[in-house]
């Protein structure tokens, strides 16, 4: 892939979020086994323990348009509440390691536990009461990122992400909005690059 050179306009580019698409680029997995592409129930996506096992959210976002020799200065993801909550999650972020990630299919044969991951992860441990509608964001998950932008093959055409199950307590999980709740729901990522590159 071409060398990066600042630019102005590729720069600010890169300083937007992503988010994620179509329906098909977000979802959720339970028990490592079954992939329901709007979420389990009312377009929402589980992400936790929900008394019966570990449930997982499958993210992709498109065109990031990044080159595989950028510096990551921080990446974050936001998430939208769809319900009210004080349950206490824990969650691990990972990076579905691919240079060209394809949608999740709808019968489930490519959901995120079938899927190379990144050596990278980051803890989101949720700490917090959530309220309906409200947007939460991550930690840095930028070592994440750079190890997905790093691979010699990526394409700069999709990033994909999976939150897992960190080992909830029983009946400790939070719903987010998937896609197909609305778009202005979904999912989104927000990276800064480092301006200039030798």
């Amino acid at each position: 892939m071409a060398k990066f050179r600042p630019n102005n306009k590729l720069e600010k580019s890169l300083l937007q979020k992503l988010l994620v698409l179509i329906n098909s680029d977000d979802g959720e997995e339970d028990y490592d086994t079954t992939w329901y592409p709007n979420g389990y129930d009312n377009d929402q996506v589980t992400i936790g323990n929900d008394d019966t096992g570990s449930c997982d959210a499958g993210l992709r976002f498109l065109r990031p348009c990044i080159p595989n020799n950028a510096k990551i200065v921080k990446a974050v993801l936001r998430v939208k509440a769809a319900l009210n909550s004080t349950k206490r999650p824990t969650w691990k972020i990972k990076g579905i390691l691919e240079p060209d990630p394809n949608t999740f299919a709808a019968g489930g044969s490519d959901r995120p536990s079938t899927r190379a991951k990144t050596s990278a992860s980051v803890d989101w441990d949720i700490g917090e009461d959530w309220a309906l509608n409200e947007w939460y964001e991550s930690p840095d998950i930028k070592a994440v990122i750079q190890e997905l932008i790093d691979q010699a093959e990526f394409s700069g055409k999709a990033l994909a992400l999976v939150i897992e199950d960190d080992s909830s307590p029983a009946n400790n999980y939070n719903n987010i909005w998937d896609f197909n709740s609305g778009q202005e729901n979904a999912a989104r990522l927000v990276l800064t690059l480092a301006p200039n590159q030798p």
